[in-house]
């Protein structure tokens, strides 16, 4: 059975969502393993797939907008983005001082995580800025 490039594609999409619903499973079983606050460890993992989707959404309604909106849209789901991990992690350590480190360092460990799987599975296009024509 052959693939095409769209399967592949849709394969390649959903490796982010399940490596990050792994990584938040792992982050809470070492969370009650080291006695730390499970809902914490869940919280930010959790967050990193948040972050995941802002992305996502932001990256399938820029590239169906114009270059000028496109920029605008991708610099808002940046701002976007941020404002939620910020918000999220001031909101737990305004209320659950004792927590913030289990969520930080959970939200820390899936987003690294993230990192190099996007890189991995969004290779950079096959040509690079310096191989553009001067016409």
């Amino acid at each position: 059975m052959t693939t095409t490039g769209r399967d592949r594609h849709l394969r390649r999409q959903a490796v982010v969502p399940l490596l990050l619903s792994a990584t938040t499973v792992a982050s809470v079983v070492v969370a009650g393993l080291l006695g730390r606050p499970v809902w914490a460890a869940a919280l930010g993992a959790g967050l990193c797939l948040g972050y995941w989707a802002l992305e996502a959404l932001a990256w399938r309604r820029a590239a169906a907008a114009p270059f000028g909106a496109a920029l605008g849209v991708a610099l808002g789901g940046m701002v976007l983005r941020f404002v939620l991990v910020l918000g999220v992690l001031i909101l737990v350590g305004v209320f659950a001082r004792p927590d913030f480190a289990t969520a930080a360092l959970a939200f820390l460990a899936s987003f690294s995580v993230y990192v190099g799987v996007r890189l991995f599975t969004y290779p950079l296009a096959p040509g690079t800025a310096h191989q553009a024509d001067a016409r």
